[in-house]
């Protein structure tokens, strides 16, 4: 079998198929959604304030409830599960399409949803993105996975420009509209789905305790400790620019509804072009990767602040995504070489917190110093402080450690890190990033679409409907 068609594999499988059509129109829905949102509060408020808001409203419950996910799909029917969250999130997208029509929708309404479609998306995630194993078998699985992917990076330039066309002909309420539309697709395709009916095993640890002891093993363990805060700090001061965006196109390069699509579909370009580059390049030293990329992610944020020129801005914006991109898939890559098997769903659930979650937090800061000094001193500022904290990172033993030895953990099967894992303690032989996840002859792990490191780009594949799609990765 040829390479492209071992990439097309999962295709030959009804279920994935259907599922995977689906998941197109999702995530194009829910780009468009998250460009008509950001643009509906500004034009509600005119405040870059509550667009920091909005996003610490997403924030909150997405890190707490992702922290008690993992726990969720370990114990129920994951396939239900899914079913019932894209109900689940039909409702509040007709409600707001319902609002925005009628002319009577306020911007607490806009946190209402925020909210809720943040608990909905943080609860199900981990059951959304282990659901894929279930409909391919095992030689068809990283096809599967790749194909995934590739939908996400698809619809994240597909979906902010249709938004940027959809707003500048039918308004608002075409977006919206758009959105539910979408949210029915996606229903219906899983309904159409057929896999039997699993059994989860009895829990023998109450909930709470599981994520207790999934916080302590992280904590624990200084390089990953050391790893998730490295991502968290990238996230908090260098992702926020994407709620401010709807700024930047109305005020700043004064590009209107159509051109904020362009400029949320710009990251997205770099994402596809760093994921291809890394497959390319293959094996690389993580941690130094990391730290070279995030300190070009920063220098870009402060270019792309001080540009007035859009096409050099459109530049910024490409690198900004591309670096992004790079950087969470190379601190995934090495946690998921770390993780024990026993706590990896766990570990990951604080992975997507510290991404997904983190940067909405830094929205909030990020929209008061806009709201007094300007979107592009508050891009600029996050920029500045990035470089700083890196230099602070770059000083830290346990990170250092951490890309020392890259040889697989010794507990891959289960069980606790040995005192070398602990402590940090390298190989003298094994080289930085020699060995990255699934080399030949390895065995996947049991929550394979856990292992976001196979992904190009770097970011959560969400197979159906969760929380709103981010630009840049």
């Amino acid at each position: 079998m040829t390479v492209g068609a071992r990439r097309l594999e999962a295709f030959h499988h009804r279920n994935f198929t259907l599922f995977w059509l689906g998941n197109v129109g999702g995530n194009i829905g829910g780009w468009m959604q998250q460009v008509a949102t950001g643009w509906l509060v500004l034009e509600l408020t005119n405040s870059p304030a509550f667009l920091g808001l909005n996003a610490l409203l997403q924030g909150v419950p997405l890190i707490v409830f992702a922290l008690v996910g993992g726990v969720v799909a370990d114990r129920f029917d994951r396939y239900r599960l899914i079913i019932v969250a894209q109900i689940a999130t039909i409702i509040p997208d007709a409600v707001l399409a319902w609002l925005v029509m009628t002319g009577n929708v306020r911007v607490e309404h806009v946190f209402v949803y925020s909210v809720v479609t943040a608990m909905i998306g943080g609860l199900t995630n981990p059951s959304r993105q282990s659901f894929v194993p279930s409909l391919v078998p095992r030689e068809a699985l990283l096809s599967a996975l790749a194909l995934n992917s590739m939908v996400w990076q698809g619809s994240a330039i597909i979906g902010p420009s249709l938004a940027g066309l959809a707003l500048a002909t039918g308004g608002l309420s075409l977006c919206f509209n758009a959105s539910v539309g979408t949210d029915l697709l996606c229903l219906g395709m899983l309904l159409l789905v057929r896999v039997p009916r699993t059994v989860p095993a009895r829990a023998t640890v109450a909930g709470w305790r599981s994520v207790r002891e999934g916080l302590a093993y992280a904590w624990g363990d200084d390089r990953l400790r050391m790893l998730l805060v490295s991502q968290a700090t990238m996230a908090f001061f260098a992702r926020p620019y994407t709620q401010l965006m709807p700024v930047f196109a109305r005020d700043v390069f004064v590009v209107g509804p159509q051109g904020l699509g362009v400029m949320l579909a710009m990251p997205a370009i770099g994402t596809i072009t760093a994921a291809f580059g890394l497959a390319t390049i293959g094996r690389l030293p993580l941690v130094r990767t990391f730290l070279v990329v995030a300190a070009t992610l920063a220098c870009a944020l402060i270019g792309f602040s001080l540009t007035r020129n859009f096409p050099l801005a459109l530049a910024f914006l490409f690198v900004i995504g591309g670096c992004i991109s790079a950087g969470q898939t190379t601190l995934n890559t090495r946690i998921q070489e770390l993780v024990s098997e026993r706590m990896r769903g766990r570990v990951m659930s604080l992975f997507m917190a510290s991404n997904q979650g983190t940067w909405r937090l830094g929205a909030t800061p990020a929209g008061i110093v806009a709201d007094f000094f300007g979107a592009p001193l508050a891009v600029g500022l996050g920029g500045v402080i990035l470089l700083g904290a890196l230099g602070s990172l770059t000083r830290s033993r346990s990170l250092w450690a951490a890309g020392k030895d890259e040889a697989p953990n010794p507990t891959a099967r289960g069980g606790e890190p040995t005192p070398s894992a602990r402590t940090g303690a390298s190989n003298p032989s094994a080289k930085d990033g020699a060995n990255l996840p699934l080399q030949p002859g390895a065995s996947l792990p049991p929550n394979p679409g856990a292992n976001l490191a196979l992904q190009p780009g770097g970011e959560p594949t969400l197979p159906t409907r969760g929380p709103r799609p981010t630009a840049g990765g």
